[in-house]
């Protein structure tokens, strides 16, 4: 009879543990649970409140990752166009840039040169929102580059090139865009971008 009483006893503290395991685990499920959706209500009421289409304008300046490869620069302007989904964090842009830039040949004595580019890029972009001031993006896009050098890009000389670009970005007070991009071309031309930029 003794034995059979431990047996119970253990028997009902198992019991006991595993309803007292499960009450724990079904209130922070739940409670995870809720803090998922109030994030995903949040982020479909940011996107809900985008317009579907807008328009970019801006400027931008090249930032030299090799020695020597600053004293070039100069500011580019930019014109964008950008899609929302609705209720969806993707965008689409297209993007039309003039940059003017540093190009560092080490074969050259009189290196760097001034490059310049006119730039077509079309893009997809997460978008994350951050709170009702501040939304954030990642994407990258794949487009064509015009590229010349110390003179201007349509004239003799000009050469035309595909490109890969990763890009990054802030937005503040849902209409200044600031925003980062590595253009990937052909070797000495790769390039990385920073803009600022105004959505209308």
């Amino acid at each position: 009879m003794k034995h059979a009483s431990f047996i119970k006893c253990v028997a009902q503290m198992f019991i006991n543990l595993t309803l007292n395991a499960l009450k724990i685990f079904m209130k922070t499920t739940l409670k995870t649970g809720w803090i998922l959706l109030m994030m995903f209500s949040f982020s479909c009421v940011a996107f809900a409140q985008k317009k579907p289409f807008q328009i970019e304008t801006g400027l931008n300046y090249p930032i030299g990752l090799k020695k020597d490869s600053n004293s070039e620069n100069r500011i580019g302007l930019y014109l964008s166009g950008t899609y929302n989904f609705f209720n969806s964090p993707l965008s689409a842009k297209l993007k039309l840039s003039y940059e003017s830039y540093s190009v560092a040949m080490e074969e050259y004595t009189n290196s760097p040169f001034n490059g310049r580019s006119f730039v077509v890029l079309p893009s997809i972009n997460y978008n994350f929102p951050i709170s009702s001031h501040m939304d954030s993006y990642i994407g990258a896009g794949v487009g064509v580059t015009v590229d010349n050098m110390n003179r201007g890009v349509f004239n003799d000389g000009k050469k035309c090139y595909a490109l890969l670009s990763p890009q990054l970005g802030v937005i503040l007070l849902r209409h200044f865009n600031i925003s980062a991009q590595y253009i990937i071309t052909r070797k000495d031309f790769s390039r990385l971008m920073i803009s600022v930029g105004y959505i209308f």
